[in-house]
């Protein structure tokens, strides 16, 4: 399998046969970031901070992209075990911190780890800066710096840990949060989110954690979705929490658990964080990304809710051109502007108590309040059909958009470049694509939601959206498809209204 690099960073294997993030590989990205650090740094020797999670090759990974930005001339600034949004936060709130290095592979399963690179203002690198990157790690005669210039290492474990959490703290209501007396449950994912902890404690939360030990696995998949919770959801039943809070490796995205012990759909952690950030206000502007689930329209009727493509990158970039109150996506990750500009779990955590506790109604009153939407999420394989290929219809479709026609149980997408039929049929639907180049694939999404989706929409006039893919929005329903950046599939979601 090839290394995966993109917006969100460098991921590949480690410690298999196919492993592809060997030593040589981390070194070089690491050597090359720390030369273009330095070439876009007014510094001399410019400071980068660096962290990582919790999984075991993490801090093997560490070591060694810490020695790449020492050897490429700049000082490290050492956070150990952290997570990316602290990272991210460091850099943006510390005036003598010109870069971060985060080492994750995010929610990605153990044998998986790779590089978030942040540039000055704390965000992801862009593809331009990736492009460079790539040129630097292709030249050829690296030259070791004389000793008399090595940089230095500067421990900063806890004080950063201490300075993002006051950010998180001053953004909330923390009387009225203490005031509440909440009992929370906490699972770490056996990563940094252990140290949430220490902020749910200021926020006078009586704390019951779950997989905080740091042995470097995973005692659940680490992925933070519904059926991934049950040991969080037993925690909160058992020791009758008012929440049950659960984080990803790195700690940027966030899911719940409602005070019965039922997991929450990772679509609802932004609708109900935008909430908290609304009740006090008569408007104000969400930022979030074209697939994130309709309800945030029905849940925020006097706000305007904006829509970027998928990424981090395009809803930070959203908030900030239009002042939003609150950037999110329907993975659970939650930008609030007023603590930094990137998704963070412990700050959208510290908005849901905040909700609770100025509410005064449990979770699950709160999700019931949120009008229904049946979310359907899949992955359309084109056989034999390289990712490239599959990517040039929809590159097409950005130049010349398609024509759209729906009608009994079919959905079809048309150019002079290509086609895509979706047709719903007993085995669920039929997909049939013609690329480009004519090659025609054909496969099935074999399952009852599917159909149903695209049975609704095709009695609907939809709307299209080229923002990221094709989106066609019918009022009480819509469909999206894009293509993967990494790998030869589409990605389809959408959501009907109702149960």
């Amino acid at each position: 399998m090839a290394l995966k690099f993109g917006i969100s960073g460098l991921r590949g294997t480690i410690g298999d046969e196919a492993d592809n993030l060997t030593p040589d590989v981390v070194l070089a990205y690491a050597r090359a970031f720390g030369a273009w650090v330095r070439e876009n740094s007014p510094m001399r020797t410019p400071l980068v901070a660096l962290g990582y999670d919790g999984r075991r090759s993490s801090p093997m990974i560490a070591d060694l992209v810490r020695g790449g930005l020492l050897s490429s001339g700049c000082a490290v600034l050492d956070l150990g075990l952290s997570l990316t949004p602290t990272v991210q936060f460091t850099v943006s709130h510390h005036a003598t911190v010109a870069a971060g290095v985060m080492v994750t592979a995010s929610h990605n399963p153990l044998p998986w780890n790779g590089l978030k690179f942040v540039d000055g203002e704390g965000r992801f690198i862009p593809l331009d800066v990736w492009a460079r990157l790539h040129e630097i790690v292709e030249r050829a005669g690296w030259v070791w710096l004389p000793l008399t210039q090595i940089p230095h290492v500067r421990p900063w474990h806890d004080e950063a840990h201490r300075r993002h959490m006051q950010a998180v703290l001053n953004a909330v209501p923390v009387e009225a949060i203490r005031g509440a007396r909440l009992r929370v449950a906490l699972d770490a994912c056996n990563g940094g989110a252990a140290r949430w902890g220490d902020m749910l404690r200021a926020l006078g939360c009586e704390v019951i954690a779950c997989h905080t030990e740091q042995h470097g696995f995973f005692a659940r998949p680490p992925e933070p979705l519904p059926q991934h919770l049950g040991t969080l959801a037993a925690l909160v039943r058992n020791a009758q929490c008012d929440v049950g809070l659960a984080a990803d490796p790195d700690g940027d995205r966030l899911a719940l658990v409602d005070e019965r012990g039922d997991p929450i759909s990772e679509e609802f952690t932004v609708v109900l964080c935008a909430r908290e950030r609304l009740m006090n206000r008569r408007d104000g502007v969400v930022v979030t990304n074209v697939v994130t689930t309709h309800a945030l329209e029905d849940v925020l009727p006097n706000a305007r809710v904006v829509r970027t493509a998928v990424g981090e990158m395009n809803v930070v970039n959203g908030v900030v051109a239009h002042e939003a109150v609150l950037g999110g996506e329907g993975s659970g990750g939650i930008i609030v502007p007023d603590v930094h500009l990137a998704r963070d779990g412990m700050a959208a955590a510290a908005l849901i108590l905040s909700l609770l506790a100025q509410t005064g109604e449990p979770l699950s009153a709160l999700v019931a309040q949120i009008p229904a939407w049946r979310m359907v999420k899949r992955k359309i394989e084109p056989r034999g059909i390289a990712a490239d290929d599959v990517r040039a219809l929809f590159a097409a479709w950005q130049q010349t958009p398609p024509h759209v026609e729906c009608s009994d149980g079919h959905v079809y997408l048309a150019s002079r470049d290509g086609s895509l039929t979706l047709a719903a049929d007993d085995e669920g639907v039929r997909v049939e694509g013609v690329l480009p180049d004519r090659r025609r694939f054909a496969t099935t999404l074999a399952d009852a939601e599917s159909r149903t989706l695209v049975q609704r929409l095709a009695t609907t006039a939809p709307t299209l959206d080229l923002t990221d893919g094709v989106k066609l929005d019918g009022g009480d329903v819509w469909l999206s498809l894009r293509p993967s950046n990494t790998e030869p599939i589409v990605r389809l979601m959408g959501e009907w209204r109702g149960d």
